[in-house]
């Protein structure tokens, strides 16, 4: 069966916009949408071409408005299982360390060319986040929060780690924040360090860890009354530094590009109901 399985679907995407999607990897024969109770919708999508299945994959982690998508292989072998969805692990010391400073100054503009405009523009204080924050793929299963801290607590104080993806799958995928950029930095140059028996996927991050507690939770997007009461972060589909071994560097940037076309259209249909600036 050429069936991959979406979950985490923002409720501001449609079945016309998923398809538009997962039609860059390849032509989708049939595509369904379920939207249940709670925040976000599953989807299952059937390409023509079995091949296409494993590029698909690597969709995992793309945002498309306001949450990233997991994506994984339907096995008829196995039952279905819920995503993963944990609260990222915490490190107290380095998380008192971060509480301890003062105000956030503007971003230095090589680390700002990196942030979402839409991100950087009205919530600096996620920008300053996402500007410590990693995203790592291709994480064994059986890797857990703790072990990915102690491994990447090698480049410099970690202060979260957010673990996601399917349980099923050999492969997760995970969201690392440092204390500090030049933290940050340095652990890119972990791209391809092997963790157990797999090549991690090390790329910056697009979207910031949420906390409980701290940024308002994105919760029930159902209506425009809810939208307009939230902070501006529906910005379409975002790459969050997701690697495409399977498609090569140039149809990479092709897809990347074509990524960011979908994501503008996501964007211009909901700019009515989004505020300028946070209140």
């Amino acid at each position: 069966m050429a069936v991959v399985k979406v979950s985490n679907v923002s409720r501001l995407v449609t079945e016309e916009i998923l398809h538009q999607l997962f039609s860059l990897i390849g032509p989708v024969s049939r595509l369904t949408l379920q939207t249940e109770s709670g925040d976000s919708q599953d989807a299952t999508v059937e390409f023509a071409d079995p091949a296409s299945t494993a590029p698909a994959l690597h969709l995992s982690g793309v945002e498309l408005g306001d949450r990233a998508l997991y994506v994984t292989e339907e096995s008829p072998q196995q039952p279905r299982t819920s995503s993963i969805h944990t609260l990222p692990l915490a490190n107290a010391a380095a998380v008192a360390q971060l509480a301890r400073r003062p105000p956030h100054a503007s971003l230095p503009a090589s680390i700002a060319a990196h942030i979402p405009p839409s991100i950087l523009h009205t919530d600096p204080v996620k920008a300053e986040e996402i500007s410590r924050t990693i995203y790592v793929g291709n994480i064994p299963c059986m890797v857990g929060d703790q072990e990915l801290m102690d491994f990447f607590s090698a480049c410099g104080p970690v202060a979260y780690v957010k673990m996601a993806g399917d349980g099923v799958q050999p492969t997760r995928f995970a969201f690392v924040e440092f204390v500090d950029v030049d933290v940050a930095l340095r652990a890119l140059q972990m791209n391809g360090a092997v963790l157990r028996d797999r090549a991690l996927k090390v790329n910056r991050s697009k979207n910031a860890i949420n906390k409980p507690g701290g940024a308002p939770a994105l919760l029930g997007l159902a209506g425009a009354a809810t939208m307009a009461k939230v902070q501006p972060m529906v910005t379409g589909v975002r790459q969050a530094g997701v690697a495409w071994p399977v498609l090569g560097n140039q149809q990479h940037d092709e897809l990347e590009l074509k990524i960011n076309q979908i994501r503008d259209e996501l964007e211009l249909k909901y700019k009515d109901q989004i505020p300028s600036k946070r209140t």
